[in-house]
């Protein structure tokens, strides 16, 4: 277990095939021996949330040494892994060894961007904290919806709120309610003008709980974000 990165699973040429095939999807990130610094951390936040959600993707880490023993060396040579541009990270697919995506070298490596990673390359949804797959869906575009079907989208999430068996579970959907009946009654705006208000209150002198719940409401408004507003507002 990385010390490093909690959830981690540290790989070498002795145990890689067997682990990475006992498990649907493996995410193995290949760095430098003791790796540090933002792109880690954002490594070590996904796993993280990952872990929250699903059992059905291992998260791993190869540590590469290019000196004394040259530990894993040879792994990192299998995967074409560029020793100059470390970390490379790599999704093994249906407990496949041979079958894999490279996570884009063009791509900044952030917690969101390793959750859109895998959820465009997997069956799995790993999302924001506080929001699930279903809700998002249901809030996805609601601004732009019209009248009725705001009101069906808004019968939606109470049918599935009352399906939900987990408390906090039960919290989170009630916001997405919420906020759907202040766009409604409030127009997009209310999604710009929550978002600083949330934004303000989570840079101030806070406790811990309360940042997270205020992390948690910023997720779920993201969610109602639009690209464009193509519904007129009064």
């Amino acid at each position: 277990m990385s010390s490093s990165c909690m959830g981690c699973v540290d790989l070498d040429e002795l145990n890689f095939d067997k682990t990475v095939r006992r498990f649907p999807y493996a995410l193995v990130k290949f760095d430098i021996a003791f790796p540090y610094g933002d792109k880690h951390e954002a490594f070590a936040s996904f796993s993280k949330a990952a872990h929250a959600v699903t059992d059905d993707i291992l998260i791993a880490t190869v540590g590469i040494k290019d000196y004394g023993d040259r530990d894993n060396v040879k792994l990192g040579e299998r995967y074409k892994v560029d020793d100059k541009n470390y970390p490379a990270i790599l999704l093994f697919q249906k407990g496949d060894d041979k079958n894999y995506v490279q996570f884009p070298s063009y791509l900044d490596i952030t917690e969101d961007n390793l959750k859109s990673f895998v959820n465009s390359h997997t069956e799995l949804y790993i999302g924001r904290e506080g929001c699930s797959r279903e809700l998002n869906d249901l809030a996805k575009n609601f601004a732009n919806l019209s009248e009725e079907d705001q009101l069906k989208r808004l019968k939606d999430v109470e049918e599935l709120q009352e399906k939900l068996t987990k408390e906090l579970d039960k919290q989170n959907a009630n916001i997405y309610k919420i906020y759907m009946e202040k766009i409604q009654s409030k127009g997009y705006s209310f999604v710009e003008d929550e978002t600083k208000r949330l934004a303000r209150l989570k840079a101030g002198k806070v406790t811990e709980l309360k940042r997270s719940e205020l992390v948690i409401k910023l997720n779920i408004l993201e969610a109602f974000r639009v690209n464009k507003l193509t519904k007129d507002e009064l």
